[in-house]
């Protein structure tokens, strides 16, 4: 793996351990065991490499995207979309994008429109699991499916962050909850 892929699996466990203001190019070269050069011959500052970060994690949201269009329209599509986030639940991590708006209001204008373009996409393709199980009769609601994005992105991102205090099991009682919603 290269140094440039390495630097951003690094910064995100790190972004969804601590945040993005949580660590420093010092962590990241501790954490590989390189020198914070290296760091800066690919990412001459923090921001760089938080843009890089946002255009990363966008690239991962639609490779999901695409996965679950292959899960049938409704419940089971939108089962999918929670679950793609079990393995920040079982790290005792955050979503990394949730994590990034957090700091977000201390960004520089280019990473702050990276980290809105990353949410924007996150809660368009929630809406369109929304909009297509609601076409298929499967999933009941009369809200706007855009609103309705807000309120099970936030369920599934913030119960991630619950889930790290006791009784840590934030994620299930929100999957199950969830699920309720659309009968």
């Amino acid at each position: 793996m290269s140094t440039y892929d390495s630097l951003l699996d690094m910064a995100d466990t790190m972004i969804q351990e601590s945040g993005y203001q949580g660590f420093s190019y010092a962590d990241l070269a501790n954490g590989l065991g390189i020198r914070k050069a290296s760091i800066h011959y690919h990412f001459p500052t923090k921001t760089d490499l938080g843009i890089a970060y946002c255009e990363r994690k966008e690239t991962r949201l639609l490779q999901m995207e695409e996965k679950l269009l292959g899960v049938p329209a409704g419940k089971a599509r939108l089962g999918a979309y929670i679950e793609a986030f079990a393995y920040c639940a079982q790290k005792g991590q955050m979503c990394g994008v949730h994590a990034m708006l957090s700091d977000s209001n201390l960004f520089e204008p280019s990473l702050q429109d990276a980290v809105s373009k990353l949410a924007q996409t996150d809660l368009r393709i929630v809406a369109d699991v929304l909009r297509s199980g609601r076409e298929t009769g499967e999933l009941e609601f009369s809200a706007d499916p855009e609103d309705l994005a807000i309120i099970v992105n936030c369920a599934v991102k913030g119960a991630l962050m619950l889930n790290r205090v006791p009784p840590h099991n934030a994620c299930e009682r929100m999957k199950v909850v969830v699920q309720q919603l659309f009968s």
